[in-house]
């Protein structure tokens, strides 16, 4: 994966964060133990912890790939809590670091692959915001059909528990936006 792709995941999750209001923070959402409040934390908690693993620093918040911050990280402002994270990401993605490997709690990783992880994980969230609360959840097609690729190559059986649900059941014509979240074991 490359910095193009992390940049349009992020735009676009960026339009979903922005369109949630504080009225719809408890919401539940796709994530069953997530309400929004919750999922926003993980995302913002995945940029930085993206940041820390692509500059191969300890990061600044205690986090699990797949799960909760230790700390709420959203403070007054999601939205401005997001975009920090994006612009901290999209700084340390470049070529030298795309191309070393890296340590990461999974192992040593190539920075394409951790970079594809991060990007897939803030698109898929994405849509999980905007079903939660109610906004088009329809991805960009070629940025979706890129991401199923990445998704069918590194995402086995065995790795998807506890993270990841069993992969749901669709039409193999039907839209990319609705392959890669079934995919990703949720219901389009």
């Amino acid at each position: 994966m490359d910095q193009t792709a992390l940049k349009r995941a992020c735009a676009s999750t960026d339009r979903y964060v922005a369109g949630v209001t504080p009225d719809q923070l408890a919401l539940p959402t796709p994530c069953t133990a997530w309400d929004v409040r919750a999922l926003l934390n993980h995302l913002v908690g995945t940029l930085a912890l993206h940041h820390a693993l692509m500059t191969d620093t300890a990061p600044t918040v205690s986090m699990v790939p797949g799960g909760l911050p230790d700390v709420g990280l959203l403070g007054a402002d999601p939205v401005a809590a997001y975009r920090a994270g994006v612009e901290g990401v999209l700084a340390v993605t470049d070529d030298e670091a795309l191309a070393r490997t890296h340590p990461t709690p999974l192992g040593d990783m190539p920075g394409a692959a951790l970079c594809g992880f991060s990007t897939l994980d803030v698109l898929v969230h994405g849509w999980d915001l905007a079903r939660a609360t109610g906004q088009d959840a329809t991805l960009d097609e070629d940025l979706a059909e890129q991401l199923l690729a990445f998704a069918r190559q590194v995402i086995s059986d065995d790795m998807r528990v506890p993270r990841i649900g069993p992969e749901v059941a669709v039409a193999a014509d039907a839209p990319a936006t609705d392959r890669l979240v079934a995919f990703m074991g949720r219901t389009p």
